[in-house]
């Protein structure tokens, strides 16, 4: 579990047996998960906050409203609340080898762990998992009972197969320029802290380094512009906070290796040196209320 002392971690999950599947309802103040899955399909569908996911050596970063589906894989997770009081997602679990009635709904997947996604099939998706978990937390549910229960498991089943037959539509560099760099800021703002480089943001996004370039070149911004930007905003934020201790500490902890680097492109950018803002942010603190 991440965050302060206020933590909470609670799921709610109804299970499918004929068809291989479980849906998940999940609501946590923040955590992480280190895993190996072989067993399943997972399909993560935050509705509050955002999730992040390293998976073979590439950062993934889903947020409200946006979906990632990864089949057999190691990975890591963790979840932010970005403001809300909690972080809350559905989560589909989906059996590799099928259910008991003997279906397969999973696709064949060639080698890459993330599966497409049929767009158009989800917002219809989304519903159902709203008014499942609507109804077995109403004083009288319906879907604990048959036939009710047969019969979702059968809209879910549809569901599945419209949302897993996407079309593959070609690599991640034919994507539009505007989704690479919304989703390389994504990527950055995610992993700022750690020692990222033009190449390695654009290995974790399946494009080139020249590439990237050019998706950021209308933004008037290069990529590594992009990133020392989010870098110095983290490190203002921290510094000014007060508790982010000694400046050395801070420009490390928020991405910068070079100290006299650092101060330079903070000075340019806040007019004052970073020593500046943490004296008085310290002398703040210590006055009397």
């Amino acid at each position: 579990m991440t965050g302060g002392s206020d933590r909470r971690l609670r799921v709610a999950s109804a299970a499918f047996p004929g068809i291989g599947t479980s849906l998940l309802s999940v609501i946590s103040s923040g955590h992480e998960i280190d895993l190996a899955d072989d067993d399943f399909l997972t399909i993560m569908l935050p509705t509050r906050g955002v999730t992040q996911v390293r998976v073979d050596r590439k950062g993934h970063v889903v947020r409200e409203g946006e979906v990632l589906a990864l089949g057999p894989s190691e990975r890591w997770t963790q979840v932010d609340r970005r403001g809300h009081r909690n972080f809350r997602a559905n989560v589909v679990k989906v059996a590799l080898e099928g259910g008991a009635h003997g279906e397969r709904m999973v696709p064949d997947m060639a080698g890459d762990p993330v599966v497409p996604i049929a767009p158009a099939a989800l917002e219809g998706f989304r519903g159902l998992l709203g008014y499942l978990f609507a109804d077995l937390a109403s004083p009288v549910p319906t879907l604990v009972h048959q036939p009710a229960s047969d019969l979702f498991a059968a809209l879910v089943g549809e569901h599945l197969r419209h949302l897993l037959t996407a079309e593959v539509t070609g690599p991640a560099r034919e994507r539009a320029p505007q989704d690479l760099v919304r989703r390389a800021r994504d990527y950055m703002a995610a992993f700022a802290a750690e020692p990222l480089t033009v190449p390695t943001i654009a290995a974790a996004l399946g494009v080139s380094p020249r590439r990237l370039q050019d998706a950021f070149r209308a933004t008037g911004q290069t990529p590594w512009e992009h990133l020392t930007a989010i870098r110095l905003t983290k490190a203002r934020a921290r510094l000014l906070s007060g508790a982010g201790g000694s400046v050395t500490a801070t420009a490390l902890d928020c991405g910068f290796s070079h100290l006299g680097r650092f101060a330079q492109c903070y000075r340019r950018k806040y007019n004052e040196a970073p020593s500046a803002t943490l004296a008085r942010a310290t002398d703040q603190s210590r006055k009397p209320f």
